[in-house]
């Protein structure tokens, strides 16, 4: 039979066909290279995909926790900034609040440095937005080339067949005259999941554990798909709507992408039935409360609610919050006005912001109410001036600009002034809504759910005990991968609990024994000195005086410390 060539690392069955000659024939005519070719057998180069090498070292270096680290790093220190910059405004705030003149923020930060590092809408740029995919897979490579395998490493098990494969566990004891049954029977009570197969025993618990990590990487990148769904499909919008008012929800909505999609909520409207300010017994605002109606556009009414911060109303996918007040008119009586109706019925008289005009600190709102009609030279008329800085008080100026007096809305006091007669009923507010469509928020919330409850499971210990009943003797090893004093310790307290019919435990000491006081006789010692200068034989009923410097006897094989006949994570990885 011919013999087997290698060809690029790996060996084919067969004829293997030279290729020494095949080179030679490629010098002739095509017509020759052809008939040679349609005579000889096809040879395939078993060489490893390019692309297969590429993916691995990929995989490898997208798990490094350095680079994880980085990612989560330049993720927090983004997010800062995104908190401490207000985000998507208008063009004109970021001019007033990042001035690039004199007043610089920081001494160098402008609205043109926000505007060119798209800091203004930091959480959907695109830089942003790609690290967070990065991170997303570090953590599934991560979790492909460490965690599974380590969960399918400790599923797959097998029975101990010989006490050396028992004595390789991070924990090892030996007890005389004990039966497997009864260990079996104490592992379950402490919460083990037991199997048996004639003289071998194997158990274990938390394996939960094991895949605590999985679903701590799920839950992660459970949240970061939420925030990139919302950041690239979301609306938002704001919109001042005084008491009374509607608007349909989705003149109100700018997308945060062209991926966007409306939701059923956009095609409602919503009125605001009433705004109300609560206010402490010093006069300082407590609460801000609007009763909103949603209705569809054929009027009928679909939910309505009494809103306010941190208590929205949400419908069919739109959230509204409450977030701003505004002043938008006084309700007053005005004899001796051109504008007072016919009937002396109360009429609204619009009001205007002064926030940000020069001289005027904080909120403010005014109006100008005439005493007599435009005069024909274009001239001002005469008349009064409302100013309100909330909801209490109003202060009436006259026509020069003099102080006259200060009323409370509802009072039904009349003031006096360039000939008229005020009386201020009511100051009609206006409720600042701020609207938010976002379709990831419930990955997020899952997210943190699962997040929250798998980090818990990942502190669970997976422990495993082996045990092997041969020749009298009953082999025990264990391990786990955490808490690793406290699973010696409950092992060992196990051990204490099984009944036998001899002295107790077999340990480190100077004599075997069986049960019936006849010393046993053996081939080799059952323990073996660690410095190689003392070999004696084990003593059953040791207990508490084991000798940590015995370990088992080298005679069955290669006791080198590696997992005889189990499989190793660090073998499952580097495969």
């Amino acid at each position: 039979m011919t013999n087997l060539s290698p060809i690029a690392g790996q060996r084919s069955s067969g004829t293997a066909p030279d290729l020494r000659d095949t080179g030679k024939q490629q010098a002739g005519s095509s017509n020759s290279q052809q008939d040679q070719q349609q005579q000889q057998p096809s040879v395939k180069l078993l060489s490893p995909s390019l692309a297969k090498i590429l993916y691995k070292r990929t995989l490898k270096s997208l798990a490094s926790l350095p680079l994880a680290i980085g990612e989560l790093f330049l993720l927090a220190g983004l997010s800062a900034i995104g908190t401490i910059i207000e985000q998507n405004k208008s063009v004109q705030f970021y001019q007033d609040a990042y001035p690039s003149g004199a007043n610089k923020v920081l001494g160098f930060l402008t609205y043109h440095w926000i505007f060119a590092l798209q800091w203004d809408h930091i959480y959907t740029a695109p830089y942003f937005l790609g690290l967070m995919a990065l991170l997303g897979a570090s953590l599934a490579a991560c979790t492909s080339t460490r965690q599974l395998p380590m969960v399918r490493v400790a599923r797959r098990w097998r029975f101990a067949q010989t006490p050396e494969r028992i004595y390789n566990q991070g924990s090892a004891e030996v007890l005389p005259d004990a039966d497997v049954k009864d260990l079996g029977r104490l592992l379950s009570q402490k919460g083990y999941q037991v199997f048996r197969q004639g003289p071998s025993l194997y158990a274990f618990k938390g394996l939960a554990g094991r895949l605590g990590p999985i679903g701590v990487h799920a839950s992660m990148l459970a949240i970061m798909a939420g925030v990139a769904i919302g950041g690239l499909g979301g609306f938002k919008g704001s919109v001042m709507v005084p008491e009374g008012g509607d608007f349909v929800v989705a003149q109100a909505l700018a997308p945060n992408s062209p991926a966007g999609s409306l939701p059923a909520g956009a095609k409602q409207v919503l009125h605001v039935n009433s705004f109300n300010v609560d206010y402490r017994p010093d006069g300082s605002v407590q609460q801000f409360k609007s009763d909103l109606s949603v209705f569809d556009l054929e009027g009928r009414e679909k939910q309505k609610k009494t809103i306010s911060v941190n208590q929205p109303i949400r419908f069919d996918g739109v959230t509204a919050y409450q977030t701003d007040w505004s002043i938008a008119a006084v309700t007053l009586h005005a004899q001796g006005s051109p504008l007072q109706p016919q009937g002396d019925q109360p009429f609204n008289l619009p009001m205007a912001s002064l926030e940000g005009q020069p001289g005027v600190s904080g909120q403010a709102w005014a109006t100008y109410i005439p005493a007599e009609r435009p005069p024909a030279d274009g001239s001002k008329p005469r008349g009064a001036s409302i100013f309100a800085r909330d909801f209490q008080t109003v202060v009436i100026y006259d026509t020069q600009g003099k102080f006259v007096g200060v009323r409370r809305p509802g009072s039904g006091l009349a003031i006096q002034v360039e000939g008229m007669s005020l009386v201020i009923d009511d100051l009609v507010g206006s409720t600042g809504l701020e609207l938010k469509v976002d379709p990831g928020v419930p990955y997020v919330y899952a997210g943190f759910a699962g997040l929250m409850i798998t980090t818990l499971v990942s502190y669970l210990s997976h422990s495993q005990i082996w045990a092997l009943q041969e020749e009298g003797l009953l082999h025990i090893g264990g391990r786990t991968n955490r808490a690793t004093l406290a699973f010696a310790g409950e092992l060992s307290n196990v051990l204490d609990q099984v009944p036998d019919q001899g002295s107790g435990r077999q340990s480190s000491s100077t004599e075997h024994q069986c049960s019936n006081g006849v010393q046993a006789a053996t081939a080799a010692p059952l323990y073996t000195a660690a410095d190689s200068k003392l070999v004696q034989q084990a003593k059953p009923g040791a207990g508490a005086n084991r000798n940590p410097d015995y370990v088992p006897n080298d005679t069955a094989g290669n006791m080198n410390g590696s997992s005889i006949g189990f499989a190793s994570v660090d073998d499952e990885t580097q495969n």
